[in-house]
């Protein structure tokens, strides 16, 4: 159905445009100095409370519990408020901070051509001075911080030189891009920017997007991997999740049709456990799903059957050691995942969140005051809704949420792979011994074991009707909201909207430091304490620790941002 082509681009250039299917990965290393791709493992989380705006539809998650959650859910504004894969670093890690963004998968429905148009420079010297100086200042911090107490190591952290203003730019911009979505006729044109920072070695999280050929090409996915215990799980869903999401749409296109009277249609062997999945949702729902939400509920849930029991039944019957690995990692480790539709034709939004990553809509009141409106909802012990769900599902066992996690190990309370949480315990003893000895170090049994799946990938989804006063979407994992809350981040990205979307003749000269709007994001992220203060000094001292410990600073950011109707 899909024809393919790699493609590799040049660091971030700010006009990448982009009009047909694209997905890009991230993946940096290098390796005694030579580029390698490698991909993306694992961290812990925070997490924040959640509620659904005016205008939108909570259709929870499709269950008869889901329905009576969403119902229940107050309408109102947000409020404001591992196991690595080898990596090694030459010449103390330069080309990792580089720009060199990877490669990007470009995805053709048909035979529609697809037009990339690229303005890409090679990285300037001062900027390759710059990321060299970041290196060096990096190696000799983590020789002091080695071997230290935790104690120690917090002391000698707060001594250590800041960055230059120049360094902290050039880490920065080193993975940055924008590119503009042109529309066919209806639809409207997009603006999207994205940008990742790491603090992981290296960075643990994907960043995916792509025109779905179920609508010509005005219906694009948006989405945003956040991966725990390993790399290989968000792995998987970035690669795999919008060709699922396109057949899932297709296949329940195909259902509608005979419906009405049209022939029945006949299915791919490959594909009928996933119009199984559409049908039991269908029946569990009890309700007249639009196609989008109905296609991103059975595309999560199929996606997380194929990863954590569609590949334990694989393994037992091929029983072949050396396909373990490939087939089982997936399921041992895990990932958050959001994913958002925005189709600019039928003018609304459909999300589909597993975990803590956020989205978040940016809209201009009349009286150009900007507000922050959730487009998810975060699923972690700290939402009420999950807590009462987790308690139904498992009742008598006190121990399902320990420490508020589940099982005293998790923090979000729906994800994908985490196969330690879902598995039956007699397959566990049965292979996590081998895999642990493989170096899966999360194949390992949680206490007080006794009624999985304790953990699922069913999301929740919310749909939003646009209008005028929307202007954006933010999406990010949560690294981003570990820094800034919703209105701090709204705030922050309407400043760039309000500088870069000025009136032609406008006598207001507006600036902003940043072309990209993720990047003036990130910015403003690592720039602000916990406190809310603000400071060139904060991104500077905290983009000089060196990993791992600077882990324990901040997280990973991954933010993709989308301007609606862009000029």
């Amino acid at each position: 159905m899909y024809s393919h082509r790699l493609l590799r681009i040049s660091a971030l250039r700010p006009r990448l445009q982009l009009p047909n299917s694209y997905l890009q990965q991230q993946r940096l290393s290098s390796s005694l100095g030579r580029v390698s791709f490698s991909m993306q493992q694992a961290r812990s989380r925070r997490t924040f409370g959640t509620s659904v705006a005016p205008g939108q539809q909570s259709l929870g998650d499709g269950s008869a519990a889901g329905k009576k959650s969403a119902a229940s859910e107050s309408s109102q504004p947000a409020s404001p408020g591992s196991t690595k894969r080898s990596l090694t670093f030459a010449i103390g890690g330069i080309l990792a901070l580089v720009g060199v963004t990877g490669y990007t998968l470009l995805r053709q429905p048909g035979s529609m051509p697809v037009e990339v148009v690229t303005q890409s420079t090679p990285t300037p010297s001062s900027t390759q001075a710059a990321l060299e100086s970041v290196a060096t200042k990096r190696s000799d911090a983590l020789k002091k911080l080695d071997g230290l107490t935790t104690k120690e190591r917090r002391e000698e952290a707060a001594r250590l030189g800041l960055l230059t203003a120049e360094e902290v730019d050039a880490v920065l911009h080193a993975k940055e891009n924008s590119w503009y979505i042109e529309p066919v006729a209806g639809g409207s044109r997009l603006r999207v920017d994205t940008n990742q920072v790491s603090s992981n070695d290296p960075i643990e999280d994907y960043l995916a997007w792509t025109t779905l050929a179920s609508n010509a090409t005005n219906r694009h996915m948006f989405s945003v991997f956040d991966g725990h215990a390993g790399y290989m799980c968000a792995e998987q869903l970035a690669t795999r999740m919008g060709p699922m999401l396109d057949k899932s749409l297709e296949v329940i296109a195909q259902l509608a049709d005979f419906k009405k009277g049209a022939k029945k249609p006949v299915f791919e062997v490959d594909d009928k456990v996933l119009v199984r999945t559409i049908r039991q949702i269908e029946r569990e729902a009890g309700l007249n799903w639009d196609h989008v939400p109905l296609a991103l509920t059975a595309t999560f849930i199929n996606m997380d059957y194929e990863l954590v029991t569609g590949a334990l039944a694989e393994f037992r019957k091929q029983q072949q050691l050396m396909r373990m690995d490939d087939l089982l990692g997936p399921a041992v480790s895990g990932s958050c995942g959001l994913v958002a539709v925005v189709d600019t034709e039928a003018k609304e939004i459909v999300v589909a969140n597993t975990g803590d990553s956020r989205a978040l809509l940016g809209v201009r009141l009349k009286n150009g005051t900007w507000k922050a409106v959730r487009l998810s909802q975060d699923q972690t012990a700290d939402n009420a809704n999950e807590l009462a769900r987790m308690a139904r599902e498992h009742p008598g066992e006190n121990a399902v949420i320990h420490r508020g996690r589940v099982l005293g190990g998790l923090m979000p309370t729906r994800a994908f792979g985490d196969c330690r949480y879902k598995w039956p315990l007699e397959a566990q003893q049965d292979l996590f011994p081998v895999l642990y000895s493989r170096g899966h170090r999360y194949a390992t049994t949680p206490p007080n074991y006794v009624t999985p799946p304790y953990v699922t990938a069913r999301p929740v989804i919310v749909k939003h009707a646009l209008s005028e006063e929307d202007k954006f979407i933010v999406i990010a994992s949560d690294g981003l909201y570990d820094q800034l809350s919703d209105a701090e981040v709204i705030g922050s990205v309407s400043q760039w909207y309000e500088a870069h979307n000025q009136k032609s003749g406008s006598a207001s000269t507006l600036t902003t430091e940043d072309d990209n709007a993720a990047t003036h994001l990130i910015r403003a992220a690592l720039s602000t304490n916990h406190s809310g203060g603000r400071s060139d000094k904060f991104i500077q001292r905290l983009l000089a620790i060196p990993p791992p410990y600077s882990r324990r600073y901040r997280d990973d950011i991954s933010v993709t941002i989308v301007t609606l109707n862009a000029e």
